[in-house]
């Protein structure tokens, strides 16, 4: 099916469930757009439920390719404040990756188009919603329908989505085999429950909303201006328990370099990608080149999903001593 034609039925689903015309409700107050029967493949659907008393939707690829009696990885691709479910999965291409590796892809559908990952910039975050608490029912409710190998669950996401996903890094790693995310960093403080899993930010050195050097733009305070991408880097590697005050390993190459912290506890790593030219945008394509902000993206310079895959797709809760070895 065609990335059009796929978007177009996007559409019509989120419409259909604006409206109320295509989803059943249950006893418990749950909704979906179709009962899902367990087991099946090559799955493209959206579903949705109540949460905090707002309907919540998301969208499922399970791709014909998987064998529907063995377990398979499970990626969660969380779009950026303005964006829909649809958009993030035009943008970010993780339906390909899904395909071609043989693994279950899930687009969740922010309330306002924004997700509450910390202190900056979104409707939901003026809410005060519990999306951390949204996102993980979603992963059981996913589960529960198909053959998830639970000890390698991903996250991935865009600026405020990718904010999201340290946000539930950092609250909920026992849930989390890795995540790997774009343009944004953590907002919130270490959480004491908090157990090191791998960490990969990629980000743009002329980003211009969310800057590689510090994220005063949005929160005018000492601590913001001392927080960019290279300090949530060094954060992350306290918070993993990395040892030396520096990487350990720095890969540059023609676009872009890979910067990591290898030895870590629980056999994790730490890792920045920066894009020597990509702007708030790290992906290949151009996003809303009709719009008032046109984010042009990487041009096809860096396969940036593909990196983040190669990281995530080398972890599991299950073996991190066994993880292959490290990107170079």
């Amino acid at each position: 099916m065609s990335r059009v034609i796929r978007a177009a039925l996007l559409s019509a689903l989120l419409s259909c469930t604006a409206l109320g015309g295509c989803i059943s409700e249950g006893s418990d107050g749950d909704v979906s757009v179709d009962p899902i029967e367990p087991g099946l493949v090559g799955l493209d659907y959206v579903e949705c439920m109540v949460h905090e008393e707002l309907e919540r939707c998301w969208n499922v690829l399970v791709p014909q390719t998987l064998d529907p009696e063995v377990e398979a990885p499970m990626v969660i691709d969380l779009h950026g404040n303005t964006l829909t479910m649809a958009e993030q999965r035009a943008l970010s291409e993780f339906d390909e990756i899904a395909e071609d590796n043989g693994a279950i892809a899930v687009w969740p559908q922010g309330h306002g188009n924004s997700w509450n990952a910390g202190y900056c910039c979104s409707t939901a975050g003026e809410m005060g919603l519990n999306d951390t608490g949204l996102i993980l029912e979603i992963m059981d409710r996913v589960a529960a329908n198909h053959s998830v190998d639970e000890d390698r669950v991903y996250l991935t996401g865009w600026s405020n989505g990718c904010a999201l996903s340290q946000k539930l890094a950092n609250e909920h790693s026992d849930r989390f085999a890795a995540i790997a995310c774009m343009s944004y960093y953590l907002l919130d403080d270490p959480a004491p429950q908090y157990s090191s899993i791998p960490i990969m930010e990629i980000h743009g050195l002329v980003d211009q909303i969310i800057l590689y050097s510090n994220d005063a733009i949005h929160l005018p305070n000492l601590e913001a201006q001392e927080h960019g991408a290279v300090q949530n880097l060094m954060q992350w590697a306290e918070m993993n328990g990395c040892q030396g005050t520096l990487p350990d390993s720095n890969s540059p190459s023609e676009f872009y370099s890979v910067q990591s912290y290898t030895d870590c506890d629980n056999g994790t790593e730490v890792s920045l990608v920066t894009l020597y030219a990509a702007d708030h945008n790290p992906y290949e394509e151009t996003f809303d080149p009709d719009g008032p902000l046109i984010f042009i993206g990487n041009g096809g310079t860096v396969d940036t999903n593909g990196i983040a895959w190669e990281f995530l797709s080398r972890f599991s809760k299950s073996a991190p001593q066994e993880n292959a070895t490290r990107l170079i």
